[in-house]
């Protein structure tokens, strides 16, 4: 059997039991496995193709450091994603705030389409977060981020955040395209649009 055929847990009791050769062979397989979800993830939340990569890498080197101490009370990916949080939220505070031109001119540098097309996509991206952000307080965005823009189940959704409540993430998702609904509503009956 090779280490491809094996599951997280196994390839994590691998890691815990061989050699330092084939523990190695073994952490690759299971962060090349994961590195597509990671890195999604880093770019939804950074937003910039350069700086998710590097995000994505420090979340891999901090995973690959405190390795040893994932106790298997979650799913590894569970894990992986509450590192990105943190890495992300920890850049984040100590960026301070975007400098937007800045962005913008990068933007244009490094992909072929036109600044007015560039322009267009921001501006639709912008009003869309704003859209999210006005409307769904941040508990339902999460949940709702998690699970349907990272296919995250709603029970992994309830574990990672520690949802309390009886019905636990569903609670929030049903809330939240409550709320999605009714402003979108309200935004055609002005005759605006996301």
């Amino acid at each position: 059997m090779s280490l491809g055929d094996l599951s997280d847990e196994e390839l994590l009791a691998v890691c815990k039991k061989a050699s330092r050769r084939e523990r190695d062979i073994a952490i690759n397989e299971l962060f090349s496995r994961h590195y597509e979800r990671v890195a999604r993830w880093c770019l939804r939340l950074t937003g910039d193709r350069d700086a998710a990569a590097d995000l994505a890498q420090d979340v891999f080197l901090k995973a690959h450091r405190h390795l040893a101490s994932f106790q298997g009370a979650s799913r590894f990916s569970t894990w992986l994603y509450a590192i990105v949080r943190n890495e992300s939220a920890d850049r984040a505070r100590r960026a301070g705030p975007p400098m937007e031109d800045e962005e913008l001119i990068a933007d244009i540098a490094t992909v072929e389409a036109g600044p007015q097309e560039l322009a267009e996509r921001g501006d639709r991206r912008n009003r869309l977060r704003e859209f999210l952000l006005t409307t769904l307080d941040e508990t339902e965005r999460m949940v709702f981020t998690l699970h349907f823009g990272d296919d995250m189940p709603l029970e992994a959704v309830t574990r990672l955040l520690a949802l309390d409540n009886s019905s636990g993430a569903k609670a929030y998702i049903v809330s939240a395209k409550r709320k999605l609904a009714t402003a979108a509503r309200r935004l055609r009956a002005r005759g605006e649009q996301l």
